[in-house]
Formats: structure tokens, C-alpha cells, sequence
């Protein structure tokens, strides 16, 4: 078994935790957003919202991702 078919069948083995780790992320954006819409700019919490929207998009981008791949490897078998 290769290294890759190794990872596939760990990410399929944690497929429910990938899922509410991606449901924790857009939880996550959704304070976010709110912090950016009603907060102040040039205050540092403003600042750190803005660095905590790269780091949850960032990341989700990542989760959903492999979340996705492997579905649809799970699909395709």
C-alpha cells in the first residue's frame, strides 16, 4: 500500500471529525464577521480579526479541501 492510499484511508477513517472541525471553522467565521462588522478599525482587536479571518479561511480552505477529496473517493469506489 502506498503512502498515499495509507492517508486516504486515515482521512476516510476521521471523515465525522473533519466535518465538525469544518463546522467549528464556520462557526468561527461567523464571530469573525460580526468582530469586522460592528469593531473599530485601526484598534488592535480589529487587527486581530482580520488576522483571525486569514487563519480561518486559510485553514478551511485545507479542511474542506481533503473533506471534499475524500468524498469523492469514497463516491468513486
Amino acid at each position: 500500500m502506498s503512502w498515499k492510499e495509507s492517508f486516504w484511508s486515515l482521512v476516510r477513517d476521521y471523515q465525522t471529525q473533519l466535518g465538525m472541525l469544518w463546522m467549528f471553522l464556520v462557526f468561527m467565521l461567523v464571530l469573525t464577521s460580526v468582530t469586522l462588522l460592528f469593531g473599530e478599525r485601526g484598534t488592535e482587536s480589529y487587527t486581530l480579526a482580520v488576522v483571525n479571518l486569514v487563519i480561518v479561511l486559510g485553514f478551511g480552505l485545507i479542511v474542506s479541501t481533503i473533506f471534499w477529496m475524500s468524498v469523492r473517493r469514497d463516491i468513486s469506489r
